[in-house]
């Protein structure tokens, strides 16, 4: 198997999956005693640190972790107190899992606008800024890089933007956390939501949600108070006994991914390899915009897609098959990677597409 969909799910890092046994192992000794639940607690503030150093933030209290970015999607908008009428920005490049739950607001009254991405992200905030105009805005969510293409939204404007005219900016960071640095604090938006398991290299099950003050003060409901009577922001997302095993492991990826760095440097090199072997194809069309784009992701289009698709799955290729979305770019295919690919296998790959 030749394994191109790294956006979607990477191998958990051998270091990780050991992280995840020692930390249960260690838990199992106490479980829920006394000792047990000032071990648990104190293991959480661990690892809110840890990962508080990655997405270079001042407070870890802001950070709740949870199973994926669509379950921290979810937890955040059913918590909002919407009113009828409100309206949400979003774009066509959404992961559906974020689309559904958008969409299934329109039961309490609110309306979601999917703005199409331009050519440009001069062009794209053109758009943001004129939608905004419109003074039912309450909130924008959408991707910090784009699933689809790999584009990287302008999202520190988009939330300098929302500031200015009280609206929320929710921020998907599933496809940019591991792939590109995140600083939180640069960005400045209301939340943050991201994958532990895609471009991090944790451990299936794990993602996380980062909220900030300011969303606190404009949505009260989001508030709580432990029992214990310690403020925890983040407390309100994370509900009942957590798998601590995993928890550990998404911080031990992220320390890995803080020490280690991005391999930026390599991933773009594999992305002109790729790029330019694709462009000397007559019957294939890449998915760019003049802006930046996540090193580690391509998508294309082939004239003759499903005879392809037959080929590369005959192939045992595994690469993102756009069939149904977003409208007017399908139908296309992502390939996505790692530094660790091998040359051999990329080539084969390439040849395949190229035959």
């Amino acid at each position: 198997m030749i394994y191109l969909n790294f956006a979607a799910l990477s191998p958990t890092l051998l270091q990780v999956e050991q992280e995840v046994e020692k930390t249960l192992s260690e838990f199992k000794e106490h479980l829920y005693s006394d000792a047990g639940i000032q071990w648990y607690r104190a293991k959480v503030q661990e690892c809110r640190e840890t990962v508080r150093d990655l997405f270079q933030i001042s407070d870890q209290s802001f950070i709740a972790f949870l199973p994926n970015a669509s379950t921290a999607n979810y937890m955040l908008l059913s918590l909002i107190a919407w009113r009828p009428g409100d309206i949400i920005l979003s774009t066509t490049h959404e992961n559906p899992s974020i689309r559904n739950e958008l969409l299934a607001l329109q039961h309490r009254g609110v309306v979601t606008h999917f703005l199409q991405p331009t050519s440009s992200p001069q062009q794209f905030l053109s758009s943001v800024q004129h939608a905004m105009q419109n003074q039912k805005i309450r909130a924008i969510l959408l991707s910090h890089v784009s699933h689809v293409d790999g584009r990287i939204f302008p999202i520190a404007e988009i939330a300098d933007l929302a500031r200015e005219r009280n609206i929320l900016c929710i921020v998907d960071g599933a496809q940019a956390v591991g792939q590109i640095a995140v600083n939180i604090e640069r960005i400045n938006c209301d939340a943050y939501f991201f994958s532990g398991y895609k471009w991090c290299g944790g451990p299936l099950g794990t993602g996380g949600l980062i909220i900030s003050a300011r969303l606190l003060e404009q949505v009260p409901s989001i508030r709580s108070t432990s029992i214990s009577g310690e403020q925890v922001p983040a407390s309100r997302f994370e509900i009942g006994t957590q798998n601590i095993g995993l928890i550990a492991g998404l911080a031990k990826a992220c320390m890995i991914k803080k020490q280690e760095g991005f391999n930026t440097e390599s991933l773009k090199k594999i992305r002109e390899q790729v790029k330019n072997q694709l462009k000397e194809i007559k019957e294939i069309q890449t998915k760019e915009w003049s802006g930046p784009h996540g090193p580690g992701i391509l998508t294309f289009s082939h004239q003759a897609h499903d005879s392809l698709m037959k080929i590369i799955q005959k192939k045992q290729i595994v690469v993102k098959q756009f069939k149904d979305y977003p409208e007017g770019e399908t139908p296309a295919i992502r390939l996505s990677w790692d530094s660790t690919i091998e040359s051999k296998k990329l080539t084969f790959a390439l040849d395949t597409i190229r035959q």
